[in-house]
């Protein structure tokens, strides 16, 4: 493959000649490229089969000769050299720079405003300079160059002519919001977040959006809409599990079923964003602290020491980032001021300088007063357990008597066990599982032939919530009285409580016949029961009422 190569000079004095030989009109395949069409078609392979069209943009460059090339062909073929090997994950530092691209089609725009192919490559060529900024991970330039993209994109309303123009702007937006939240701007990031899913029109680019939505509520956490955005997501296009691990590791937490919540946790740790390894981080700390395994609450605490330095490293980039979206935003709004006196205008710019450097010390001073104050407790961790022991008996014994004070406060205003019986067989997530087995003929060795009945973590966390609900303390109560009972065992009497025979719990566990009968048969054997398991679970609740 050869693509001719000419220097930003040449490319100015190219756009020169066209400036000064053509009226001001839109280009055509007659006073533009000699091969219009073959590049048009190309542009229209990238979004179909980006592999066809790496080959078909080789070919093209390599069957043409110096003598049948224009400037604009040449200049739009290396474009699309370029969009061909980020489309195919090939792009290197070797790749050709977009910079005099930029600058051929800057040049020509200001001649032509109102050709709409003119201004779109021009767009096009802002976009894959921010691609090869962002590679060489220098995000502060990659920024201003999407920034640009779009400004080119704005100022023309009708792209209607354009099949690609709305998806390019939605991928601009979408570059964009990845900057905003690496950088923590999460209010902004989720603004530009909403503005590409406004424009994309495929489900799995919709799906796309969604997910990233979730990891801003995420870094926020608000789980429930983050959950609520990835169960969205999910209907749209196939979810990675990994996207799910915080979320559920928080739920679990919250219910202080720590044992379940590690391991969902540590996966999010391993496989999540800077913000995700960060909460997961603070969770699996206090959850060992708690354990009393201070080696591993140490790495995670060192942890916070790492991304404390990573923000301080980061600060005056943000700094950048944030005043170039903050003028951004204001030049769409806000009308054009007249232009001061150049001294003034100096003047300001120092003064706004000056305040750049002045906040970044302040960044820099508390980050290090944070960094220091962090391992001198980190020194300190082992000589203070005694101390934190008893501060942590103390607390015990005060959220012991919250909890008692709650209790009581509970049970005072306790309701009927037939009406808390009538609420919680007519709740949703009981009416779910019953209508999945409802009409099927489930057998002894019906496992293998129903394995899409089988309930996913999420309707176990909602059904044992919801006994909870209607039986205060059931679960806790429970595992208390029976200590040889785990929590599968739970989830499994709950799974009895709604009337499942064995042969339906073990298709709605996944689990074979037998072993979902020798669990039973464990189950009331603890309990001392000679009844079914829906009798002796209820008998429990009852004197449980009764006791209260």
């Amino acid at each position: 493959m050869r693509a001719l190569r000419i220097s930003p000079a040449l490319f100015l004095l190219c756009a020169a000649l066209f400036c000064a030989c053509s009226k001001k009109s839109a280009f055509t395949e007659k006073n533009a490229p000699l091969h219009f069409n073959e590049l048009r078609a190309v542009e229209a392979l990238m979004e179909t089969d980006p592999v066809k069209a790496m080959d078909s943009i080789s070919g093209l460059a390599a069957t043409l000769s110096e003598s049948s090339v224009t400037p604009l062909d040449d200049i739009e073929m290396q474009l699309r050299i370029v969009q061909a090997q980020y489309k195919n994950r090939c792009l290197t530092e070797q790749s050709l720079d977009v910079s005099p691209i930029v600058a051929f089609y800057d040049s020509l725009a200001v001649v032509y405003p109102d050709d709409a192919d003119l201004q779109y490559l021009l767009a096009n060529a802002y976009y894959y300079k921010g691609v090869q900024c962002a590679f060489a991970n220098d995000d502060v330039a990659a920024f201003t160059q999407y920034l640009e993209a779009l400004d080119v994109m704005r100022r023309r309303e009708d792209w209607t002519n354009h099949p690609y123009a709305e998806r390019f702007i939605a991928l601009t937006y979408t570059r964009l919001s990845e900057i905003l939240y690496r950088y923590g701007f999460h209010n902004a990031a989720f603004e530009t977040c909403q503005k590409a899913s406004s424009y994309y029109e495929s489900e799995p680019d919709k799906a796309a959006m969604l997910r990233f939505e979730a990891a801003i509520y995420q870094s926020q956490k608000q789980y429930d809409i983050a959950m609520a955005r990835l169960q969205e997501a999910q209907k749209l296009s196939k979810v990675d599990e990994d996207a799910f691990q915080l979320v559920l590791g928080a739920k679990f937490y919250d219910i202080q079923q720590y044992d379940s919540a590690v391991p969902h946790l540590e996966q999010a740790f391993q496989t999540g964003d800077r913000f995700a390894r960060v909460d997961a981080a603070a969770k699996l700390s206090e959850i060992y602290r708690n354990k009393g395994m201070a080696d591993v609450e140490l790495a995670y605490t060192r942890f916070y020491v790492e991304n404390s330095m990573r923000e301080t490293q980061m600060a005056s980039k943000k700094i950048e980032i944030g005043y170039l979206y903050d003028n951004f935003n204001h030049s769409q709004s806000e009308p054009v001021v007249a232009k001061k006196s150049d001294r003034t205008s100096l003047w300001v710019l120092l003064l706004l300088l000056l305040l750049a450097v002045a906040f970044m010390a302040y960044i820099i001073v508390r980050n290090r007063k944070r960094i220091s104050h962090i391992e001198n407790k980190i020194s300190t961790i082992e000589q203070k357990h005694e101390q934190e022991n008893a501060d942590k008996d103390h607390e015990i014994e005060q959220m012991a008597q919250q909890l008692s004070d709650t209790r009581e406060q509970l049970q005072a205003n306790r309701a009927g066990f037939d009406e808390a019986w009538k609420a919680f067989t007519t709740s949703d997530v009981v009416t779910k599982i019953r209508h999945s087995v409802e009409g099927k003929d489930i057998m002894i060795k019906s496992v293998g032939v129903y394995p899409k009945l089988k309930l996913k973590e999420m309707d176990y966390i909602n059904l044992v919530q919801e006994a909870n609900r209607c039986f205060p303390d059931f679960s806790s109560c429970f595992l208390k009285d029976y200590p040889d009972l785990n929590i599968a065992d739970l989830r499994h009497c709950c799974l009895g409580l709604l009337g499942m025979n064995d042969a339906e719990i073990a298709v709605l566990e996944g689990i074979s016949y037998s072993g979902a009968n020798r669990r039973t048969n464990k189950i009331l054997s603890i309990l001392h029961s000679g009844e079914s398991l829906e009798s002796a679970v209820i008998n429990y609740l009852k004197k449980k009422d009764v006791k209260h």
